[in-house]
């Protein structure tokens, strides 16, 4: 008798420990893990404020890698490429940025979108937006999920 009772009281115990993991493991409020939603292609559509031409021949795009917390993109002329300093679920920060070096008609606008990712510190993501923020929460570039 005292066997079944001590194998009765661990089945219980261990049933409990394991709800108690189950429950903890599902809180509702734990926020969206949004360094797993960004491994998509974004497209610029406005950078500080300004809308980006539909008409433009090369929108600038960025594709990151959380696992290898590296990014690719173009800047609206040239590839580029680098490692991520920082990404966390609300934090992004851009390395060294390294690209290709090819002259185009849109060298002002891409030197601008450069010097908006390095100062990006922020990023949030809603309604397949992605926008990037420096560390006072300006918005320096908005971003399209790509299809």
């Amino acid at each position: 008798m005292p066997k079944i009772l001590s194998l009765a009281l661990l089945i219980l115990l261990l049933g409990c420990n394991g709800k108690k993991t189950i429950a903890t493991s599902k809180n509702e409020n734990t926020p969206t893990e949004n360094k797993i939603l960004i491994n998509e292609v974004w497209a610029l559509t406005e950078m500080l404020g300004t809308p980006i031409s539909d008409e433009m021949e090369k929108r600038p795009q960025l594709e990151f890698n959380s696992k290898a917390s590296s990014f690719s993109g173009n800047n609206g002329c040239n590839q580029i490429m680098g490692n991520l300093k920082e990404l966390t679920n609300t934090d992004v920060q851009f390395g060294m940025i390294n690209e290709t070096r090819m002259a185009c008609k849109e060298m002002k606008l891409s030197s601008t979108f450069l010097s908006q990712l390095r100062e990006t510190r922020h990023y949030k993501i809603a309604d397949l937006n992605l926008t990037l923020t420096d560390s006072n929460g300006k918005v320096l570039l908005l971003f399209k999920k790509m299809e």
